[in-house]
């Protein structure tokens, strides 16, 4: 019997899972033309994205699962089946109107092994007004068959006339693949909990000092946050700082944490991003 793969990696656990609800829609057999995959890991969504190509050309599949053995998911997985494109990001220039207008042009060609034509861009946040503007008649009339999946470590980059034309799935960091040592817990919460009271936000990012660190303070936020939410949900212990907000706000801040990750992956100035961050939802005190 040939082996089966659900598409894996998709999301967070808990209320935050984007695998259930992406696979629970990919068997709708009812499938919108034009997909945002938001997130900070760009290889998880990069998978995701092969993951629904194979779903829709594999040759075994099954109701949930296509095999990742026959000719055409072994294709996809080297980027070399003919119907399905894969604009990757080779570097951080943007994506200008040319690129655009060899993706419109390739899409509408008969797909020759059909009945699908696929293509995949990646950081879809690196095309400039132009592009973009470019690309909006195609997103809407896509044509028989024709599907695309744009991906972005930045979600505030792309334009608001892109996103509105696609269904957007968010892919959270798995927090079981999150080890942080108490020591390094018990510091953090020490320095947010100073700052929220002080409103010296700066002196966090002093505490900090390197990127790396920086981005362990995004992923002790998202476990606090995670924590919080899961106690609202069951007789869990919760987060000593944030048990005191709704579900709705702790959403908004995980959204925010989350898309911050991903720009401070793109090495943004992550100095002022997370000063930023702190000051817009984290002013108050939390106990």
């Amino acid at each position: 019997m040939e082996k089966t793969t659900k598409i894996g990696a998709l999301g967070a656990i808990g209320c935050f899972s984007v695998q259930e609800r992406l696979w629970r829609y990919l068997k709708s057999q009812r499938i919108h033309p034009a997909l945002l995959f938001i997130g900070p890991d760009k290889q998880v969504k990069y998978q995701a994205a092969k993951g629904m190509a194979k779903l829709l050309f594999c040759l075994n599949k099954t109701k949930t699962a296509f095999c990742n053995e026959c000719n055409n998911c072994k294709r996809i997985e080297k980027e070399i089946h003919p119907d399905v494109y894969f604009f990757k990001e080779e570097s951080e220039e943007t994506l200008k109107i040319e690129v655009v207008r060899e993706v419109i042009g390739q899409m509408r060609v008969t797909p020759i092994e059909g009945p699908y034509k696929i293509c995949v861009i990646e950081e879809a946040h690196r095309m400039n007004s132009g592009a973009a503007n470019a690309f909006l008649k195609t997103l809407e009339e896509p044509g028989e068959g024709r599907f695309f999946i744009l991906t972005t470590t930045q979600r505030g980059s792309i334009l608001p006339t892109v996103s509105s034309r696609c269904i957007e799935f968010v892919f959270r960091p798995e927090n079981d693949d999150i080890n942080l040592a108490e020591e390094l817990q018990k510091k953090y919460r020490d320095l947010l909990t100073e700052a929220s009271k002080t409103k010296n936000f700066a002196q966090v990012i002093v505490s900090l000092g390197e990127k790396e660190e920086a981005l362990k303070f995004l992923q002790f936020l998202q476990l606090e946050i995670h924590k919080a939410l899961l106690s609202k949900e069951s007789s869990k212990e919760g987060s000593l700082l944030f048990n005191s907000y709704s579900t709705h706000e702790l959403t908004l801040k995980f959204d925010s944490i989350v898309t911050l990750e991903g720009q401070l992956r793109s090495n943004a100035n992550y100095g002022l991003m997370i000063e930023s961050l702190l000051r817009n939802h984290f002013s108050g005190v939390f106990l």
